[in-house]
Order: C-alpha cells, then sequence, then structure tokens
C-alpha cells in the first residue's frame, strides 16, 4: 500500500514492516541461532599502506579487501584500493583456515568470473532474494552517488545479509521443531509486530491529519481495518469526557439543565469557568475532530446529530455546527486545480465561461466547496460548487461496509429493530445507497434543485413564478416566493462534479449573533420555524418530493432592510427523496388526525401508509393511538398571536376557525387515562418501517433541531396546523369539515350512509360496484 504524506514523498509500508520483523527476530533469537560456520580471519597486508587516510587497522582493511573480492565494491573503489595500497600490492591476499596451518592456495582479491559455479543452496537462494526486495535499491542509489565512503556502506549491507542467512537458517529449524510453547511465542511475536506496526502508521497518520485533516479518507477506505482502529481509538478517548462530567456534577450536586436553567450553578459564567464546561468542551471538540477525519459519511452523521439537541451536552452540539458548512478546504492553486479539473471544458471552458473567480471557498462541506465567481456572459453573480476528489472511490468502499452492516443487522431479527419497529435495513441502505450516489453527481442536484424551485413558484432572483405544484383538490398552489427563496440553478452550465447557481447570501439559520445583529426578532424567529414547517407540509403532501437533509448548514435567513419579513433560503438538493400518492397522503390524514385527536382515522392513515403488518391487532392500535391523545402525549398547540401586520399574507387558515378545531378534538377526547394502559412495546412490533419513511424521520428529526433553534416551542403538527386548508384546497377542506360536523351521517362505521350501505348489501344490492361500472361506462 502506499500512503501520501504532506509534503508528496511515498512511504513503502515495506519499509516500516521488513524492520519490525526484524526487530522481533532480535528479541526472540538469541538463544536459538547457532553461530555462523562462516568465520574470516584477517591476512597480513601484503606491502605497506602509505599514509593511511582512512584510519582503519588492519582487520578492517582485510575485511574491505574481502567485501571487495566478493564482488561488492564498485569498479572505482578497487582502482583506488590498489592505489591507496602502493605499488608492491600484488592484488592476492592469503586466507588462512583451520588451526594456523598456511595453505599455498592464494586468492585473487578481484577474481575474474569462473566458467562453471555449483548450485547455491536454498538459504543462499532466500538471502539473494531477500536482498533483491530489502537492499538491492538502497545498493543502487548509493552505487549511483558513490564515494569512497561506498565500501563502508557494502560492509554494512553484508553483514545485515550474514545476519538475514542466520535468521532465516533459523527460523526453518525453529519451525521443523514447533511445539505448543514455540507457537506460543510466535504468536506473542507475532502481535507485538503487528501492534507496533499499526502504533507506527497510526502516528504517521496523525502527523498527516494534523496538517490536512482530511488526507486519510483514501486509505481508510482502502484499509477498513485502519478506519476501525481509528473509531475505536476516538472512542476510548471520548470515554473520560462523556463519564467524568456528570460525576463531578453528582458529587457537587451542580447541574446544568438548559440555557437558562443552571442549577446548582449561579450565573452562566460560574458554569463556563467550571470543569465539567471545560471538559465537555474538550470531548465535544475531539467527537467533532474524529468524524472529520474518518471520512464524508461520518460527517454526515455528525450533521446529523448537531440536530439533536436532547442526545448530547450543548458543548458537543457547538463543536459538530461546524461540520455541516466548516470542514478544511482547498484553496488557492488547488482550488483553481479543481475547478479546472471539473469543470466542462477545462481551463479553456472555464475562463470563456466565468471571471473574477474568488480561490477562497465561501464554505466547505463532506463532498464539495463552494466559491464565487461571475458569468462572463452576463456578469451575475454566481455560487460555483465544486466536487472533492475521489468521492466516488471513498463511496464505492465505504458503502459495500456498509451493505455487510445492513445484512447483518436484519440477520439479528428482533435484536436488529430500533424501538421496537421492524425494518428492512437492506432496503433502507439500498435507497440510501441511491440517493448518497445522487448527492455526488450535481447534474442529479441540478434537476433536484430546479424542481425544487418549480415545485413551490420561485424564480431568478427570488421572484414569483406560477407554482407546478397543486393542492389535493387539483389547484395550482400559490407562489412561496414571499416566505421563501432557493438559488437558481444554471443546469446547463453544470456537469458530474460542477454545480453552478446564483449566488444568494444570508445568515446562517443558527447563527443567534449574526439573526441579532441583523435585527431578527423572536417574533421573526417564531415566524420563520412557521415557515419552515409549513415548507415541509407541502413537500411532504403536494409536491410528493422533498429535501432529506435540513441541517442548519443548508439552510440561511434573507432580512431585507424594507420592513419585509425575513424569508427562510434552502441551499443543497444532493439528497432528496420522492414519495408515492398513498405515502404523501397517509402523512396528510396522520397530521390531520392529531389535530382532531382521532384515533380511528389515525390507524386508517397507517394502513393507508402501509406501515402497519398483515397481522397488526388494529383495536390495539386505535387503543393506544386514543390513550395517547387522552394523556396529551399528543397535543397539537394554538397558533401564536402575532402584532406586526407583516405576516398576515402568509397566515393560513383563520386564527380563531383553527383554535375551535383544537378545541372540540380536546373536548371529544377523554382526559383521564385508560383503565388498562397499553404500552409502547407491545404496539410498535405491528409497525414495519419502509424506507422512505426512514428518510421523512431524518428530515422531522433534522428539521425539529432547527426549528427550536428558532422556536423553543416548536413542534411540526402544531405549526403545520395553519396551512392544511392550503395543502387540501379550500373546498375539499371546507367539505371535510362538514363531515365532521355531521358525523353522524358520514360516519364511515356508524354513521346513517354506513348503515344504508350495509343494508343494500344485505339484500343483495352493492351501490359502490353500481357506480363503478357506470363510471367505467
Amino acid at each position: 500500500s502506499r500512503v501520501h504524506s504532506p509534503v508528496g514523498s511515498t512511504v513503502t509500508s515495506s519499509t516500516m514492516i521488513v524492520p519490525a520483523i526484524l526487530l522481533g527476530c532480535v528479541a526472540s533469537a538469541p538463544a536459538l541461532v547457532p553461530p555462523s560456520p562462516l568465520r574470516l580471519r584477517p591476512a597480513p597486508p601484503r606491502g605497506a599502506l602509505p599514509d593511511m587516510a582512512m584510519s582503519l587497522t588492519t582487520r578492517r582493511a582485510t575485511d574491505l579487501w574481502t567485501v571487495a573480492a566478493a564482488g561488492e565494491a564498485p569498479s572505482g573503489f578497487r582502482a583506488g584500493l590498489r592505489r591507496r595500497l602502493g605499488g608492491g600490492f600484488s592484488g592476492t591476499a592469503v586466507a588462512k583456515a583451520g588451526d594456523g596451518a598456511s595453505n599455498n592456495k592464494t586468492t585473487s582479491l578481484f577474481p575474474r568470473a569462473s566458467g562453471r559455479r555449483s548450485a547455491p543452496p536454498v538459504s543462499a537462494l532466500h538471502v539473494w532474494a531477500l536482498r533483491r526486495l530489502i537492499l538491492a535499491p538502497a545498493a543502487a542509489r548509493a552505487a549511483a552517488s558513490a564515494t569512497f565512503s561506498t565500501p563502508a556502506f557494502a560492509l554494512g549491507q553484508r553483514r545485515v545479509l550474514s545476519f538475514a542467512e542466520s535468521a532465516i537458517r533459523s527460523a526453518f529449524v525453529y519451525l521443523r521443531t514447533l511445539n505448543k510453547r514455540k507457537v506460543k511465542q510466535l504468536t506473542l511475536i507475532g502481535l507485538s509486530i503487528w501492534a507496533l506496526v499499526n502504533v507506527v502508521e497510526a502516528r504517521m497518520a496523525h502527523k498527516r491529519q494534523e496538517v490536512d485533516a482530511t488526507s486519510e479518507w483514501g486509505r481508510y477506505a482502502d484499509f477498513p481495518s485502519a478506519r476501525g482502529m481509528a473509531l475505536t481509538v476516538l472512542m476510548m478517548r471520548l470515554l473520560p469526557y462523556a463519564i467524568v462530567p456528570g460525576v463531578i456534577e453528582k458529587f457537587s450536586e451542580k447541574k446544568r439543565k438548559d440555557d437558562k436553567d443552571y442549577g446548582g450553578y449561579d450565573t452562566k459564567e460560574e458554569y463556563e469557568s467550571s470543569r465539567p464546561h471545560r471538559l465537555r468542551t474538550r470531548g465535544g471538540q475531539l467527537f467533532a475532530d474524529g468524524l472529520l477525519r474518518l471520512g464524508p459519511l461520518y460527517i454526515k452523521i455528525g450533521q446529523i446529530l448537531s440536530c439533536q439537541e436532547n442526545l448530547f451536552p450543548q458543548e458537543w452540539i457547538g463543536a459538530m455546527e461546524r461540520l455541516q458548512d466548516r470542514v478544511p478546504a482547498k484553496s488557492g492553486k488547488d482550488a483553481w486545480d479543481l475547478a479546472y479539473g471539473s469543470c466542462p471544458g477545462g481551463k479553456a471552458g472555464f475562463h470563456t465561461r466565468f471571471t473574477d473567480f474568488d480561490d477562497i471557498p465561501l464554505a466547505a462541506a463532506s463532498l464539495g466547496q463552494v466559491h464565487r465567481a461571475r458569468l462572463r456572459s452576463t456578469g451575475d453573480r454566481v455560487a460555483i460548487k465544486i466536487q472533492r476528489a475521489r468521492l466516488r472511490d471513498i463511496y464505492d468502499k465505504d458503502l459495500v461496509l456498509m451493505k455487510k452492516i445492513a445484512k447483518v443487522a436484519d440477520s439479528l431479527g428482533k435484536a436488529g429493530q430500533v424501538g421496537g419497529v421492524e425494518q428492512s435495513w437492506g432496503g433502507i441502505f439500498d435507497d440510501a445507497e441511491t440517493i448518497l450516489y445522487r448527492e455526488i453527481d450535481y447534474r442529479d442536484e441540478a434537476e433536484n434543485a430546479i424542481r425544487f424551485a418549480n415545485d413551490f413558484g420561485l424564480g431568478r432572483g427570488g421572484v414569483p413564478i406560477e407554482s407546478t405544484s397543486c393542492s389535493v383538490d387539483g389547484k395550482k398552489l400559490p407562489s412561496a416566493a414571499e416566505w421563501l427563496r432557493t438559488p437558481y440553478t444554471y443546469g446547463e452550465l453544470s456537469s458530474e462534479k460542477f454545480l453552478v447557481m446564483e449566488y444568494v447570501p444570508s445568515i446562517k439559520v443558527s447563527n443567534d449573533a449574526k439573526l441579532d445583529e441583523a435585527g431578527v426578532t423572536l417574533e421573526d424567529r417564531e415566524y420563520l420555524a412557521e415557515s419552515l414547517a409549513h415548507s415541509y407540509l407541502r413537500q411532504f403532501c403536494c409536491n410528493r418530493f422533498f429535501s432529506t437533509d435540513p441541517h442548519p448548514g443548508n439552510l440561511g435567513v434573507e432580512v431585507f432592510e424594507d420592513g419585509r419579513a425575513p424569508r427562510m433560503v434552502f441551499y443543497d438538493f444532493g439528497q432528496a427523496c420522492s414519495l408515492s400518492d398513498d405515502q404523501s397522503g397517509g402523512i396528510l390524514e396522520v397530521v390531520e388526525s392529531i389535530v382532531d385527536s382521532d384515533a380511528t382515522k389515525s390507524v386508517a392513515a397507517f394502513s393507508r401508509m402501509g406501515v402497519l403488518k398483515d397481522n397488526a391487532d388494529l383495536d390495539m392500535v386505535q387503543a393506544k393511538c386514543q390513550q395517547n391523545y387522552d394523556t396529551g402525549k399528543l397535543k397539537v398547540k394554538k397558533r401564536k398571536k402575532r402584532r406586526s401586520s407583516k405576516y398576515r399574507s402568509s397566515a393560513g387558515a383563520d386564527r380563531s376557525e383553527l383554535d375551535a378545531r383544537i378545541d372540540q378534538a380536546s373536548k371529544s377526547s377523554n382526559a383521564t387515562e385508560s383503565a388498562t394502559e397499553t404500552k409502547d412495546a407491545e404496539v410498535m412490533k405491528f409497525f414495519t418501517l419502509k424506507s422512505e419513511y426512514a428518510f421523512v424521520a431524518r428530515a422531522l428529526s433534522q428539521m425539529d433541531g432547527v426549528g427550536k433553534g428558532l422556536d423553543p416551542e416548536f413542534d411540526f403538527i402544531s405549526a403545520a396546523a395553519p396551512y392544511l386548508v392550503e395543502v387540501k384546497g379550500a373546498g375539499r377542506y371546507l367539505m371535510d369539515e362538514a363531515k365532521k360536523r355531521l358525523k353522524f351521517v358520514y360516519d364511515p362505521d356508524h354513521g346513517m350512509l354506513a348503515r344504508e350501505m350495509a343494508l343494500f348489501k344485505s339484500l343483495g344490492w352493492d351501490p359502490a360496484a353500481l357506480t363503478t361500472t357506470n363510471r367505467k361506462r
């Protein structure tokens, strides 16, 4: 494997693994390695060594001769050695062996190649292979820059090879006499080497991530075990920061509850100077940094978690908010290279279409970064979204792992359920995979953005145009340009990795300081939260198409200086999902049933949505719904009064009419608890979660977090209820309300019409079938 360092150098994993193996051998081999059978005894030099510049002993000089005799030294060194040894040197050396008896045979110091050679032993082949794989490249580099110190390197190389040869021989002897004790030793040695390699690689990765937090995304995709190791280390490091603050507060009897209630702390300043606050702040930063370094999918997880204020301390939520739009980005020359590589037509095509490109990004997220520029043809200001490098390759490998996890979760049966609800994790993942791959194709995002704008009747510059979406009764919905905006998308200039949009500046919806500075009042924020709910009611029930990712990084607030109410701005439509007619109609019926506290209608809506199993006990489900309504667990709040006239144009249903509907629902419900309480787990087993509803739940969850940030009392049903009349259409809404008033006539189970229909069927005549036949004719 190859790991790229920040300075561009290449590190080969074998260069770390081989020394580690040798170190392991050193630790275990002293008692196992036999003495080498090769012994070199120094022979006295023939002739003086004039002016011994190298200051070598006689033994050192003999070692150099031996190295040269083995053919390890380059020819330049041999010629230099002859010159230094003087003219009396004959070029031969006497090798003495045994008990000291002289051997009359002489060996040339620089022999010529002989005609025949004997076959090398097996151990010699191993040494030769080791030399070629490990040391030959280093020797070649040393020879390329040959100086007179090259023989010293050759001597060191020979000594390493001699040690390696002995180690290999010892290993073969060791393996031939294996037993339990030796297997245990080998296992411990292997684990030690594995741990050492991982520690070294983790340390090197950490140094690279200090320069660029995204540097290891590719390596983690190539080696999931490396990511698993990093994730395990992150969890272990987070554990003290998650536990210790609570322990300290428990013993000190001081505990912060929320932004307004600091428990035992007298003031906000006292809490911020306390040790639990410092520990939580450090833990949140550590968690956000860890998710950022793990890769784009983990950043997505952090974006979702940053909207869940009830799951994490405020310090952690604040740290994870930077994952929404402040991921490290490329700037300067790197940004230009990204733009040239992504733009259709390359560098020439980019400069033909755009000018005034700002190479410092406005924002950066997990998948891309946004830069300002101008259209050369019209001079209009645009925002260009450029995709990060190698995203598709990272997704290919990460999603394979996620798919395996989904299959394991499905195989666990009830153990893989969440909240007792049965779901197909494989199906959810398949849809998620489709959405995620569409997200990294900016052509799909351009289509989603154009559809969103057309559904709401939003034109370039925020001007109203005709909406393409209709209410339930089939009539065109009004344009939402007064309370909603999204950038115009230039689809003809966009490509797979290059998206061009209208530049629409705004204030991040969660930036309270800037909203205060811009004069956004508390009443304005309540109105913005209601606008968010209004938009999603239309997306779910009329457009049948919605953005699944409404976190604060994708939402802004556009403020006007002429006294108009601020409007919500939607960005980023990379993740979007479609709904069927029954799914959207079922969601609308669920909303209405909650407004009316009607348990019977709730069960009918669940059936239409397809979330109930075939063997579901409908009576038990209805009893649980009624219990929730009676106890106030599900209750719609009345709409708040607004003093300013700037909100009246988008007021939705008449306030008094909605209040009367809520009061009627409260009277019809039983204010006391049921005699036999039904537990949630007993009912949830009758539900099954389809993949589309997983994305609905995700959107509602993120929207709820944003809404509560604007209005602490926000809930989706209460905020969306005033706009049911718009979604259904005035005629359809009035008809349905009249049927509720005349429930004794229109009730589907006990009304007069239902009883007459049952009577006709008992007589053998079905009016419904007759009506269907007439329609076909």
